[in-house]
């Protein structure tokens, strides 16, 4: 059995809508994706519906970003119930959040003569939720900058003269808006941060349920820290490419890591173990 379970769509920041991330998967020969886009999970259903009658099974999912005052922290939610109202209305609070932002950084950028619109960072941003590279692609429309990453140094990064703030979302309450909506909590991409041991000790201690351990950027060494950390911190490992676009060269890097096979029973269990005590 093939899993990849941290991949995005068009709902979110990804360049490909629900059920063509599902096609992908199958021309990948998958067995089981989940469906993580940022701080929603409207491509969830059409996802499954696309892949009725199909090999795939797709699990919902969801990527939170969290912060505290040493660092922004992503945890994916895994096997939530989608339907659940109060979820969905924090979700909906956090994505209400991103479009003000958004003005206010637009605004920010037209008092430095960077002339874009709110509309057309709204059609760039599509389905998806509005944020920074939108806001970025816009610049680079117009020719205000020569690149995204020059729209983010010398404008819209943390500090930088149009910077907005976000919407803050402590992973402690990240992690209970997952469990409240049944789901299970995994820190993302580890790697990413220099004290990922800290960090995860920290959140395990706030009710932690996994780690992305199997993720492209991983080296082995690091796999093997984070395997044995897991096990000491009584975490389920989990992995997946953080798909979101073809790559330079034109790849999916879709079904890149291997995840082990047991990954899946290992989740339904300690979802199981999770809510029977709660």
């Amino acid at each position: 059995m093939r899993l990849d379970l941290h991949m995005h769509s068009t709902a979110s920041d990804g360049a490909f809508a629900p059920a063509d991330v599902v096609r992908l998967a199958l021309d990948k020969q998958l067995d089981v994706i989940a469906l993580t886009d940022h701080d929603n999970t409207d491509g969830v259903l059409p996802a499954r519906r696309a892949a009725e009658g199909t090999p795939l099974t797709v699990i919902a999912g969801v990527e939170l970003s969290a912060e505290d005052a040493t660092r922004d922290t992503h945890l994916l939610g895994y096997l939530l119930d989608v339907t659940y109202t109060p979820f969905q209305a924090s979700l909906a609070e956090m994505r209400d959040a991103r479009v003000n932002r958004s003005e206010h950084i637009v605004a920010k950028l037209r008092a430095l003569g960077v002339n874009i619109s709110n509309e057309r960072v709204r059609e760039i941003a599509g389905d998806g939720a509005v944020g920074r590279p939108h806001i970025a692609k816009a610049m680079l429309e117009k020719g205000y900058v020569r690149s995204l990453q020059e729209a983010f140094d010398r404008y819209i990064n943390n500090g930088g003269p149009a910077y907005v703030p976000r919407y803050q979302l402590a992973p402690e309450r990240a992690i209970e808006w997952i469990h409240g909506a049944g789901g299970l909590a995994v820190l993302a991409h580890p790697g990413h941060y220099e004290d990922y041991e800290f960090a995860l000790r920290s959140l395990a201690a706030q009710g932690l349920d996994g780690v992305e351990v199997f993720y492209p950027d991983h080296s082995p060494d690091l796999i093997t820290r984070l395997t044995g950390l897991a096990r000491e911190l009584n975490l389920v490992t989990t992995g997946g490419s953080d798909f979101h676009r073809r790559d330079q060269d034109g790849n999916i890097r879709m079904g890149s890591v291997n995840v082990p096979v047991e990954t899946l029973a290992q989740l339904q269990q300690r979802q199981t173990d999770v809510h029977r005590s709660a």
